[in-house]
């Protein structure tokens, strides 16, 4: 009888594709948001405030607006509710601050970029987390809005499909340009409480002195500093509402280059990080 030693068979596991690996980001990111309290909170109360006093003006319109044409332009009214300002920065600061300050906190990002994934797809999923939260305050109350206007017979539906279309693209870039500013105040610290203060700062730093300044000065080439007088701007153009204040076309592009701008700094943020080679 002869004694030898014992063979073993190393089982080659296939490991997940990119878009998989991308895809696992998003869901395990929302799953964890959705299951903070804090979030939940913020989320549930700015989604439901907003949609619920954005219905109210469309109801009590003709007593609080008696002058008020009830046409498209009327829906420039609940896009410029202040309410969604507030949330959208609440929602920024409480959600969006930790996506990836909390993984340079925690050094997940060498677990991250070890993996067959790269830094514009880690970026494109930490969005994909933000994006949509955010769009639940940005987005779904402009929607409900006319839906439920045309329900109550005070528009007739023709108009109200076009105020749901152009509440998206309003809503959009709004959300849009808050999702990719505070992604990359995010990837400027390793503390998430840090970058929820930078996301009020943003907002509040700069839209009451932009104010202030113009109002004092009667000049209101200062507003152009404010991200929501310019989302204000194109609003109006979107939905033929008078200007009043700044032109549409300079907020627009104020706007969108601020997006990519931000979009641009977070992904070279991500290049400058070490990581496990593969």
């Amino acid at each position: 009888m002869s004694i030898s030693l014992p063979t073993y068979t190393r089982r080659e596991t296939p490991l997940l594709g990119r878009s998989k690996r991308v895809g696992a980001i998003i869901t395990t990111g929302l799953r964890r948001e959705l299951r903070r309290p804090a979030s939940i909170v913020v989320t549930g109360i700015g989604a439901a405030l907003t949609t619920i006093s954005s219905i109210l003006i469309v109801y009590l319109a003709p007593f609080l607006f008696p002058g008020q044409l009830l046409d498209l332009s009327f829906f420039y009214v609940p896009a410029s509710n202040g309410a969604i300002l507030f949330f959208v920065t609440l929602m920024s600061a409480v959600v969006g601050s930790g996506l990836i300050a909390d993984d340079l906190h925690s050094m997940a990002l060498t677990l991250y970029f070890s993996r067959p994934i790269t830094h514009g797809d880690y970026v494109l999923a930490k969005a994909a987390i933000l994006g949509p939260l955010i769009s639940l305050v940005s987005v779904l109350p402009l929607v409900i809005t006319p839906i439920v206007a045309a329900l109550l017979g005070f528009f007739p539906w023709d108009v109200a499909l076009a105020a749901i279309g152009l509440s998206i693209l309003a809503g959009v870039l709004f959300g849009g340009f808050y999702t990719a500013a505070t992604l990359f105040l995010s990837s400027l610290t390793t503390r998430r409480a840090y970058a929820g203060a930078g996301v009020f700062a943003m907002t509040f730093g700069l839209t009451f002195p932009a104010q202030i300044l113009a109002s004092a000065t009667g000049n209101s080439v200062f507003l152009y500093a404010s991200a929501w007088e310019n989302y204000l701007a194109v609003a109006r153009a979107l939905f033929g509402a008078p200007q009043t204040t700044i032109d549409w076309p300079p907020a627009l592009a104020i706007l969108l280059g601020a997006t990519a701008l931000a979009a641009l700094s977070t992904y070279a943020r991500m290049r400058t990080r070490e990581v496990v080679a593969t």
